[in-house]
């Protein structure tokens, strides 16, 4: 009976622990601000904002996972929504909602539109996706409208184009699609457009030129195509034009010159076509102008030099041709010039030795020749000299004093400073270390010295030409001459024509030869041998075996086997040394590559209907 008794405290013991323990965890979460809050908050008890308001932020909360935002201070647990983090009431409506960066994940209730006092809405740079609600468009107080850097899709809502108070709408970076809606140009008190980094297609709308107090217009990242509206050049306010990263074709309005308050002009990575407006130099505000990557034709205006407050000029990746104007050496602030991959030739003019401010000078991948300036030598700031890829003569000038250069790698893998694919003169013994010119070029150009074009003259008698960098080599054999013959041997940085389906060895060039009388000679009276050295990573994507020397046929044209250059020519391979050689009878463009890559063609089933 005792321990039946026993039994019955010890349960009743347990039973009144297990009670306590329940009601001490369930006080515990009560005393939680948030699930308290939660539990206990409706917006009838709130007075100081009407209910529609109360309500509309609320859902807010609730749709975009207000639990986990970053600061939520203060929602659904204070009365006065006026002490809610990034809520601000006045005279009795919600007139600010600023929440930018605060986690906020999910999508924005159309319930914001009860918020008609709202001046400022600010969700940027949290992680909202869906569509923009239409009943934004209700808030005919807005005056900002902040919804960048989310996940944000379909299309911008054409009854934004009624918000007459606005004055910034910054979409930028967002999945939004569709048109610009041309209602926008109704927003005569905007003074921010960005509208960058979404998917949007179709034209820039002439009505935005209706936008007479505009001072930011971003549209770049997207997918737009068509002209540039002359119009743009009526927003007398602008100051920032970014349209780089679409497809814009035709030219460059001539009216964008009438920008006065222009300071940043980005129109890169477009199809735009035609001259660069020599009425850009009227933009004496200017800071950035950037052309890059377009198919910009003619030569580049010597009024450009009149932009003396320009910190970059970008118009590399183009079609320009002509001389570099000496006028560019006016722009003394400039910091950075590229002019790469263009068709420029003529001399370096000395006069960019003025820009003492510059960082960074790519002249690369042009025609340009004669001897590169001393001038360059006194840009100590530079830390980015590139002259590759051009047919540039002479001694190197002592430019040891540009120690700011990187070092080869030394950023994101790219060369501070790269002279290759040059004819410059290489020293005798190159390199000395005792020459402080040549132990500054040795680091910071290590291979400069192999890249580089020259001449050798090679008479009846024959002779050995071999490439600067010892991986190619000419066997002229006696006879095959029938007088001096200059041979000139250009390694090339790619081949020069389009390979097609060929893959790529990394060994490309140029040989020519010319008579005593100038005159061209391509054929010979016996065949030359050639023989190409190469890595095991240059045929890494093919078998070696099945590498051949191609030469480009301009009656085609086309690339064709090299060895076909002589009747019966055919290939001796050493694999172990990886070499190659074989009878040249001709001459042109040549390129080492591998077998064609092979192209998988599926079969095209179409089904019929009810089939």
């Amino acid at each position: 009976m005792g321990e039946v008794l026993w039994g019955i405290r010890m349960k009743t013991l347990l039973r009144t622990l297990s009670w306590g323990l329940t009601l001490g965890f369930l006080l515990i979460l009560c005393s939680l601000p948030g699930a308290r809050g939660q539990a206990e908050f409706v917006c009838t008890d709130v007075t100081t904002i009407p209910l529609a308001e109360c309500q509309a932020l609320v859902a807010l909360y609730d749709s975009t996972t207000g639990p986990g935002w970053v600061d939520n201070t203060n929602w659904l647990v204070d009365l006065n929504p006026d002490e809610w983090f990034g809520v601000t009431v006045e005279s009795g409506v919600v007139t600010h909602l600023v929440l930018p960066g605060n986690g906020l994940s999910g999508i924005i209730p159309s319930d914001l539109g009860s918020l008609t006092g709202l001046v400022e809405l600010d969700l940027r740079s949290n992680q909202l996706s869906g569509e923009i609600p239409l009943t934004l468009a209700d808030l005919s107080s807005l005056a900002y409208l902040y919804l960048n850097d989310n996940q944000l899709s379909g299309p911008i809502p054409l009854q934004f184009g009624t918000l007459s108070s606005l004055a910034h709408l910054h979409l930028s970076d967002n999945q939004l699609s569709g048109a610009v809606p041309p209602q926008l140009g109704n927003l005569t008190n905007l003074t921010q457009l960005e509208l960058g980094g979404n998917q949007l297609t179709g034209g820039i709308p002439i009505e935005l030129g209706e936008l007479s107090n505009l001072s930011h217009l971003y549209l770049n990242s997207n997918q737009l195509s068509g002209e540039i509206p002359a119009q743009l050049g009526d927003l007398s306010k602008l100051e920032r034009l970014y349209l780089y990263d679409n497809a814009l074709t035709g030219p460059i309005p001539v009216s964008l010159g009438g920008l006065t308050l222009m300071w940043n002009l980005w129109l890169s990575g477009n199809q735009l076509t035609g001259p660069i407006p020599g009425e850009l130099g009227q933009l004496s505000g200017l800071v950035w102008l950037r052309l890059a990557n377009n198919q910009l034709s003619g030569t580049i205006p010597e009024e450009l030099g009149a932009l003396t407050g320009l910190w970059q000029l970008s118009l590399g990746g183009n079609l320009l041709t002509g001389e570099i104007p000496v006028t560019l050496g006016n722009m003394t602030d400039l910091l950075i010039l590229s002019l790469a991959g263009n068709q420029l030739n003529g001399s370096i003019p000395a006069e960019l030795g003025l820009l003492t401010n510059l960082y960074e000078l790519d002249l690369s991948s042009n025609q340009l020749s004669g001897v590169i300036p001393q001038e360059l030598g006194s840009l100590i700031y530079l830390e980015i000299l590139l002259l590759n890829d051009n047919q540039l003569t002479g001694d190197i000038p002592d430019i040891a004093d540009l120690t700011s250069l990187l070092l080869p790698g030394e950023l994101d893998g790219s060369d501070g400073l790269d002279l290759d694919y040059n004819a410059l003169t290489v020293p005798e013994n190159y390199p000395d270390p005792a020459i402080p010119l040549q132990l500054f070029l040795s680091q910071y150009d290590p291979n400069w010295h192999t890249l580089q074009a020259f001449e050798q003259v090679i008479g009846v008698a024959g002779d050995v030409l071999t490439a600067l960098d010892s991986r190619t080599t000419f066997l002229v054999p006696a006879g095959a001459l029938s007088g001096d013959t200059t041979f000139t041997f250009t390694p090339l940085p790619e081949p020069a024509h389009d390979p097609g389906f060929l893959v790529d060895a990394n060994h490309s060039f140029q040989l020519t030869a010319e008579n005593a009388s100038g005159l061209p000679v391509t054929t010979f009276s016996q065949p030359l041998t050639v023989t190409l050295t190469y890595t095991d990573a240059d045929v890494l994507a093919f078998s070696e075996a099945s590498l051949a020397l191609f030469y480009w046929d301009t009656s085609v044209p086309a690339w064709q086997d090299a060895a076909a250059t002589c009747t019966g020519g055919a290939y001796t391979r050493d694999l172990l040394a990886n070499s190659l050689t074989l009878p040249l009878c001709h001459l042109s463009d040549f390129s080492a590559f591998g077998p064609p890559v092979q192209q998988i063609f599926l079969p095209l089933i179409v089904r019929r209907a009810g089939g």
